[in-house]
């Protein structure tokens, strides 16, 4: 059926009843919860043997289905699926069930479900006067989208207006109520708050807008779309696998399980493994204590380690501390105002350190910058000391030794003798001689 035509034609045709329309047209359309993705809405698969798709067209004259074939009919709004059987099978009872979960918004039920015709002229029964062209019919919000379930069987609506109902739950069945020809099942999404104009295929296709599917299996043109209630089973992207896999510039490994893509970045390299196992993400190599991405002045110049590479920079000016990397000067400073700038100077925060300063000795201080400290004299290296000796011979000190030509060594430990004790020497040696031989 041409929803859009049906609904022009009877804003015309039934002006007492336009405040009833508008009602009807607002009830399409309510608060979302959340958006949802579509089952098939017939329990049975074999008792459908016809499709009319969504018209794509885009207005011009004849129809364009979402496969760019021509299973539609101009301007229509909705996807058909007609039962096998047509009217005829009507009477089995075939059950239409709802595509997702959702909570009813309005339905109508009681209307005549054999039409063959849309014109009230040619059956009384049948036509856009009867629930708006829809028949009997059921109105379900599923979340950010409103379904039409369409032209269904008199006396099999099974849910009332403000109802929770479950994907798969019976919702009525299919028949040919209303502005309809024969028996199937007319399956109209909107946008929440727009008018049958808004109304939009569910399919994706090379003739459809629509991506992704709103279908969680959408099957093949011509076919039924899957019975899955839910969210769609997740795949994964073509050339990801459940195990880590390096990429091309070995920088970097990818795995994806159940529609979930993990990348995992190797600074150090990827390293690839026998098949059937994880790549790996080899060692990043470590830095020296002290260093790290950002430039630090280092000496002279300036140094850096970005993955246990280490890069030197010297700096002819000198290396000042910076917010971030440390840089390199542009020309020598003297800050320490000494008169001597950082090309010399081995201390230019130090006014008294300098080439040419005064250098004291010992201090364990480079004043001059020379490099080295002063030794100070009497420490290894220093300038060698005189004692003040004035004398080859101890410094005793000559006494009266009462007759006898003596000196006595006073604080020393040499002596001296003169020539008469040299003589009683002499004697007392004869003395001790002489004892000898009288013992023999």
């Amino acid at each position: 059926m041409n929803v859009a035509s049906f609904v022009a034609s009877r804003a015309r045709s039934l002006t007492p009843t336009a405040s009833t329309l508008a009602v009807f047209a607002a009830s399409l359309f309510a608060v979302s919860s959340a958006s949802a993705q579509f089952s098939r809405p017939t329990a049975c698969d074999s008792c459908i043997a016809g499709w009319y798709y969504f018209d794509n067209n885009g207005g011009a004259a004849g129809s364009e289905d979402w496969n760019c074939g021509t299973s539609s009919y101009d301007g229509h709004r909705g996807s058909d699926f007609s039962l096998a059987g047509g009217n005829g099978a009507i009477a089995t009872g075939y059950d239409v069930v709802a595509a997702a979960d959702g909570e009813v918004v309005s339905t109508q039920d009681g209307h005549f479900d054999q039409c063959r015709t849309c014109n009230a002229a040619t059956d009384s029964r049948c036509g856009t006067g009867y629930g708006f062209g829809y028949g009997n019919h059921v109105v379900v919000n599923h979340g950010d989208y409103r379904v039409v379930y369409a032209h269904l069987r008199n006396g099999s609506v099974r849910v009332s207006p403000g109802q929770r109902i479950t994907c798969g739950q019976t919702v009525g069945q299919i028949a040919s109520s209303g502005c309809s020809t024969g028996a199937h099942l007319h399956f109209e999404v909107r946008p929440l708050g727009g008018a049958s104009t808004t109304a939009f295929d569910p399919f994706r296709g090379p003739c459809s807008p629509t991506n992704p599917s709103r279908w969680n299996e959408q099957g093949p043109h011509r076919g039924l779309p899957g019975a899955t209630c839910g969210d769609p089973v997740p795949t994964c992207p073509g050339g990801t696998f459940p195990i880590w896999t390096c990429n091309a510039g070995l920088t970097e490994r990818t795995r994806c399980i159940d529609g979930m893509v993990m990348t995992e970045a190797c600074p150090g390299g990827c390293l690839s493994m026998p098949v059937g196992t994880d790549d790996v993400c080899a060692a990043v190599p470590t830095c020296p204590a002290g260093l790290d991405a950002e430039w630090r002045c280092d000496g002279d110049g300036r140094a850096r380690c970005v993955a246990g590479e280490v890069e030197r920079e010297s700096c002819a000016a000198g290396c000042e501390m910076r917010d971030g990397d440390d840089g390199c000067r542009d020309a020598p400073v003297d800050a320490d105002g000494d008169g001597h700038n950082t090309s010399v100077d081995c201390d230019d925060a130090d006014p008294s350190r300098f080439p040419g300063a005064p250098e004291t000795c010992g201090d364990g201080i480079d004043q001059d910058c020379d490099g080295s400290d002063l030794l100070c004299p009497g420490q290894d290296g220093g300038p060698v000391l005189d004692d003040g000796g004035a004398s080859p011979r101890d410094s005793g000190t000559r006494v009266d030794g009462g007759g006898d030509d003596v000196t006595r060594a006073v604080g020393g430990c040499g002596c001296g003798t003169s020539g008469d004790a040299r003589g009683v020497m002499w004697i007392m040696g004869a003395l001790v001689l002489g004892m000898r031989r009288r013992r023999r």
